[in-house]
């Protein structure tokens, strides 16, 4: 449970750092990024981002009763190594596109497949949030 509450928390912190370069000015170019020229569409992934973090670091604090966050991050970040290769994003949007993907894969799959075996529960309790039996006590 110690390894997957750290895990937990380096992918919020995996998360600010990609933030970091989206809203450094300058930085998004030096690591080979195509930005979009209206900065609604910089932003807004951002604080999507932001805010993927802030649940992941406050999800590992009890990692039994909010599981399914970072369950369902997993998924989210798997999802989106699919995309950037099968509609060949870093194309379109740059290299560094590319670098999150690969790092993204190894937390997804560890999430994915490490928390429930940590927690000591199937993919269907985590995918529903079903970690306690309804009308037990927590």
């Amino acid at each position: 449970m110690r390894f997957m509450t750290w895990f937990v928390r380096v992918a919020g912190v995996y998360n600010a750092s990609a933030i970091v370069v989206f809203l450094t000015p300058g930085a998004p170019e030096a690591v080979g990024l195509r930005m979009p020229d209206i900065e609604f569409w910089v932003w807004l992934p951002a604080l999507v981002g932001l805010f993927a973090g802030v649940v992941l670091v406050l999800s590992a604090v009890d990692l039994r009763r909010f599981g399914a966050f970072p369950y369902w991050n997993g998924i989210v970040r798997l999802v989106f190594v699919v995309v950037v290769f099968t509609v060949d994003l870093p194309e379109q949007a740059g290299a560094f596109v590319t670098v999150l993907a690969i790092g993204d894969l190894p937390l997804a799959l560890i999430t994915i497949f490490g928390l429930p075996y940590v927690l000591g529960c199937g993919h269907g309790d985590l995918l529903r949030n079903r970690l306690y039996p309804i009308g037990s006590v927590a």
